[in-house]
């Protein structure tokens, strides 16, 4: 059984004393619950009654309650859980939970004669593929399909190619986690003067436009020496500006063990610090001039240049040579790698020769209230909290949060409204 979080031990963490009440879904609507959770709020899972796995990673910090809403007594007690939470994750369609009854509208406004009690303070966090209207609003969708709809996926691509879709970064945790995290955080922050919750929706095509401003505007702009800076979207011009992947200084190289370095030298004291020190590793009587940086007609040759040079030395050599320098030049780790040598606090060899979860440290950090240090993470004994059993806190949340007796408690069991794989005791059932 994972560990309960019951804020009342953890009053140090920034968001001890907050309840969250996430509905299980997939991966975006998971972190925005972790986040929150490794912050000190108390985030309850509501998972399917029946279900014995639920392959979310995104789990830990958190305690699962597997419920059916659609069962009378079901609903009863989610209705009663979701008048004690400050914050509720939706991570469904548009109309879901209203169907079900368990709206903002129906939260808000109570239910007096089933004993529920209305509340006006809940936040209901509405994570969406595409927006609420329109006509995307119902239609299934995934990452690529967000990125592609919002317009940045067009700008995304190696020069003569297609569009290249990357990881499910930029839509799903980009767009939409992190862009949820900040709108539940402001509505917090006003409920403080005014009392009362409201609704947050962060969809993700919406959400990746405004995460990539900076892109959208640079892209009608041109600086006075680098030129165009990001392509405009269009075939003819991706992939060939300064920061897209068309200048030579602002790219990847293989070295001679097939590992590679990183290149981001763009302002021009870099850039004279990385012919620098090219020069004094591999000398060569074609090295390039520092006064052609922006000189497009040469970055085929410069190109040419650095992919030779690079290749005549290791990834450690390079490493060595550049590491504490002003050059922008760094090795490219991989997930072991990095956990080793590319952060602080760092893993230990054994620990990823091993082959332990390295789980990546919450940020950001604060001084006077620092998130809790995952299971897994450097410097932690515990491992990794990399799944939740459905129903593996079902007796625990229905008796902290929804004060049910025993005797309901078993009830609820035994009509099959809860589950889990722990059924309450007979003890527990008379208490």
């Amino acid at each position: 059984m994972a560990a309960s979080t019951s804020s009342s031990s953890e009053k140090r963490l920034a968001l001890a004393g907050i309840k969250v009440v996430e509905f299980a879904g997939l991966a975006p609507g998971p972190l925005v619950g972790m986040i929150l959770a490794d912050f000190g709020a108390d985030v309850v899972r509501i998972d399917r009654v029946g279900i014995t796995l639920n392959p979310d990673s995104l789990c830990r910090g958190k305690r699962s309650l597997a419920i059916s809403p659609k069962h009378p007594k079901g609903y009863l007690a989610l209705r009663k859980l979701l008048s004690e939470a400050d914050v509720v994750i939706d991570p469904f369609r548009p109309g879901v939970l209203e169907r079900l009854g368990l709206g903002p509208d129906d939260v808000a406004k109570g239910d007096s004669a089933k004993g529920i009690k209305a509340s006006e303070k809940c936040i209901f966090a509405r994570i969406t593929g595409f927006q609420r209207q329109g006509p995307y609003a119902n239609m299934a969708g995934h990452d690529i399909n967000y990125v592609a709809l919002s317009g940045l996926l067009s700008f995304v691509g190696a020069a003569g190619g297609p569009p290249q879709p990357p990881m499910n970064l930029l839509a799903d945790f980009a767009g939409g986690s992190l862009i949820c995290v900040v709108g539940i955080l402001v509505a917090l922050v006003e409920r403080s003067s005014s009392g009362k919750g409201q609704v947050v929706e962060a969809d993700m095509v919406t959400g990746s436009r405004y995460m990539a401003s900076f892109v959208f505007l640079s892209s009608y702009l041109a600086h006075p020496t680098w030129g165009a800076v990001i392509n405009d979207g269009k075939n003819e011009t991706r992939g060939r500006n300064t920061l897209d992947g068309g200048a030579p200084w602002y790219g990847v190289y293989r070295t001679s063990d097939g590992g590679w370095m990183s290149v981001g030298a763009i302002e021009p004291q870099f850039y004279k610090e990385l012919l620098r020190i090219l020069g004094e590793q591999v000398p060569s009587p074609n090295a390039p001039s520092t006064s052609t940086q922006h000189d497009r007609a040469t970055w085929p040759e410069l190109r040419r240049y650095f992919e030779q040079t690079f290749g005549k030395k290791t990834r450690a050599e390079w490493n060595a040579a550049f590491v504490g320098t002003d050059a922008c030049c760094v090795a490219v780790l991989d997930r072991d790698e990095a956990a080793v040598d590319g952060v602080l606090p760092a893993a230990t060899r054994d620990d990823v020769q091993g082959g332990d979860v390295i789980v990546p440290h919450p940020a950001p950090h604060l001084t006077r209230t620092p998130a809790r240090l995952p299971g897994g993470s450097p410097g932690q004994d515990e491992s990794a909290e990399l799944l939740l059993t459905p129903g593996d806190h079902t007796t625990e949340v229905l008796q902290q949060w929804g004060n049910v007796s025993g005797a309901e408690l078993a009830d609820l069991w035994k009509s099959g409204a809860v589950g889990g794989p722990d059924p309450p005791s007979e003890r527990e059932s008379r208490l």
